[in-house]
C-alpha cells in the first residue's frame, strides 16, 4: 500500500470523527423533544493559567467533545475557555455544531451509528431540539447571514455528495450542485449571502483525497435549479491532496481553511478571490484542523492534537498568540463562535 493510501486512510478516520454526529433523536421533520438534559455527571475543570481574551471576539464557543459518557456531545463555554456547559445528553454522536446568526439556536449533526445521519436544530440552551433532515445522508450544516436558510451536504449514493439548501426550519429543501462521482461539502457562507465556499473532492478513488476550496453563486445555483462542477470558482490549491473546512471571515475579505502538506495538516488563509496565501500555523508537533473566525474577525478558533487528542485553541487572525482552551483527555472539537 503506499504512503499516500495510508495517509489518506488516516485522514478519513480524522474525518469521520469529525464529520457527522447526534443528540436526542425526534421522529419527523419539524417534531420538537422535550429540553435537552443540562449536564450533571461531568464537571469541566477549565485550565487554570488561561487569560481571559479581551476585544469584541464573541463571547462563546460552541464544540464538541467526547468527555464525560464518551459519545460525542455538544459543549459550549466562555471564549476564554471558562464555565464548559454540556447542551446535549444522548447514547449517539452529536458533532459539527454551529450558531445561527442572531446567537439563539444551535445547527448540528446527528449520527446514530447504525448509519444515519440527520440534521437537528436546538435553542442555544439546548431546549427545543428539532429535526431538519430526514434522509439519513446529511451534514455539515451553515446558516445563512439572514438567518432565514441553512445549506448543507447530502450524500446522493456511493461516494458522490452534493450541497443542499433549505429553510431553517427543514422545509423547502432544493439541491444546489451537480456532482458526478465527486462529492461537495463543508459549506460557509459568505458574509453578503451571495457565495457559499465549500470543498470539492474530485478524486474517484475513495482512499484517495483530491480537495479543493470552491466557491458557489447562491443566486446562479437557485436560477438554474442546480449547478456543474464547472460552474464552482476554484480557489488555488496548497496542498495537492487535502484542502478542506473553509470559513468566510465576518468582513468577506478573507477564506480560513486548512491544508495537508507533507503529511502534516495546518491552517491557511488567503483573500476571498484566491490571492494573498498565507499559513497561519506550523506547530511540527501536531496538526491543525477546522478553523473558525471570531465575529469581530481577530481572532480564530481551531482544533490540534499535540497530546494525541484534540484540543480547541485560539490564535489572532495573522497566527500570533496562540492559547489553548480546552485540555481534557478525550477530543475536543469542531469549534464555532458564537456572534
Amino acid at each position: 500500500m503506499s504512503i499516500r493510501i495510508i495517509f489518506a486512510v488516516a485522514l478519513i478516520a480524522l474525518t469521520l470523527v469529525t464529520a457527522c454526529q447526534v443528540s436526542s433523536l425526534t421522529p419527523a421533520l419539524g417534531a420538537t423533544s422535550t429540553p435537552v438534559p443540562t449536564e450533571a455527571s461531568v464537571s469541566p475543570t477549565p485550565t487554570a493559567s488561561l487569560m481571559p481574551l479581551t476585544g469584541s471576539g464573541g463571547g462563546r464557543i460552541v464544540f464538541s467533545s467526547r468527555r464525560g459518557a464518551g459519545d460525542y456531545a455538544i459543549y459550549v463555554m466562555n471564549a476564554d475557555g471558562t464555565d464548559k456547559r454540556r447542551l446535549t445528553v444522548n447514547r449517539f454522536e452529536d458533532e459539527e455544531a454551529v450558531w445561527s446568526p442572531d446567537g439563539t439556536q444551535i445547527a448540528f449533526n446527528i449520527d446514530d451509528y447504525a448509519g444515519r445521519c440527520d440534521i437537528y436544530v436546538m435553542n442555544a440552551d439546548g431546549s427545543n431540539l428539532r429535526q431538519l433532515t430526514t434522509d439519513g445522508d446529511s451534514s455539515g450544516p451553515a446558516w445563512s447571514p439572514d438567518n432565514t436558510r441553512i445549506v448543507f451536504s447530502r450524500y446522493d449514493g456511493g461516494r458522490s455528495s452534493a450541497l443542499y439548501l433549505m429553510n431553517a426550519d427543514g422545509t423547502d429543501q432544493q439541491r444546489l450542485t451537480k456532482t458526478g462521482d465527486s462529492r461537495v461539502y463543508s459549506p460557509a457562507w459568505s458574509p453578503d449571502g451571495t457565495h457559499i465556499v465549500s470543498v470539492l473532492d474530485s478524486s474517484i478513488e475513495f482512499l484517495i483525497e483530491e480537495s479543493t476550496i470552491c466557491v458557489l453563486n447562491v443566486q446562479d445555483a437557485l436560477r438554474s435549479g442546480c449547478v456543474g462542477i464547472a460552474d464552482l470558482r476554484l480557489l488555488p490549491r496548497v496542498s495537492e491532496d487535502v484542502n478542506d473546512r473553509p470559513d468566510w471571515s465576518p468582513d468577506g475579505s478573507q477564506i480560513v481553511f486548512s491544508a495537508v502538506v507533507d503529511y502534516h495538516r495546518d491552517i491557511y488563509v488567503m483573500d476571498f478571490n484566491g490571492t494573498n496565501l498565507r499559513q497561519l500555523t506550523q506547530t511540527k508537533d501536531s496538526d491543525e484542523f477546522s478553523p473558525a473566525w471570531s465575529p469581530d474577525g481577530t481572532r480564530i478558533a481551531y482544533q490540534a492534537n499535540p497530546d494525541a487528542q484534540w484540543d480547541i485553541y485560539v490564535m489572532n487572525a495573522d497566527g500570533t498568540d496562540r492559547r489553548r482552551l480546552t485540555t481534557d483527555v478525550a477530543n475536543d472539537t469542531t469549534p464555532d463562535w458564537a456572534p
